[in-house]
């Protein structure tokens, strides 16, 4: 599976919080203080939920269990031959 993009990412990122930027001026206009207070924390706990999401998704992959070391195939359990 090819990684994704990094600045692929981040454009969708910017354009995602242009958008949300956008309707909380909408909600500022049309409802009020309180409703923009309410509508920021309910954004900023989703963005913040992307974020770690995100991270984890980018993230390299665990090692498997059982490997001693990255350079071969063999684990610690393996016989061993004196050659």
């Amino acid at each position: 599976m090819k990684t994704p993009s990094r600045r692929l990412g981040a454009l969708l990122c910017v354009a995602v919080v242009g958008v949300l930027l956008a309707a909380g001026l909408l909600v500022a206009v049309a409802a009020g203080t309180v409703a923009v207070l309410g509508y920021a924390a309910v954004v900023g706990l989703l963005l913040g939920v992307a974020v770690v999401r995100g991270r984890h998704l980018l993230s390299p992959p665990p090692l498997p269990a059982g490997r001693t070391c990255t350079c071969c195939t063999a684990t610690q359990h393996d016989p061993v031959r004196i050659l």
